[in-house]
């Protein structure tokens, strides 16, 4: 393969990466149209609820770390 085969070769292959990245990025953008966001209270609403099971888990592994610890 001449060299100037390998180019051409590969800027056709790079062309090819470039539009199907293209393409990509834009069903995304039309995927993320069709979403339902939450609203701010739901928001609210979740973080309030994993803060909780984060906090009760944390306790819970505190004390089972200091009861098998002794």
């Amino acid at each position: 393969m001449t060299n100037v085969a390998r180019i051409l070769n590969c800027n056709i292959f790079f062309n090819f990466n470039y539009f199907y990245m293209i393409q990509f990025i834009k069903d995304s953008v039309r995927e993320l149209k069709h979403v339902v966001w939450p609203t701010r209270q739901e928001t609210t609403k979740y973080f309030i609820i994993v803060i909780t099971v984060l906090v009760i888990f944390g306790i819970y592994l505190f004390l089972a770390s200091t009861l098998f610890s002794e």
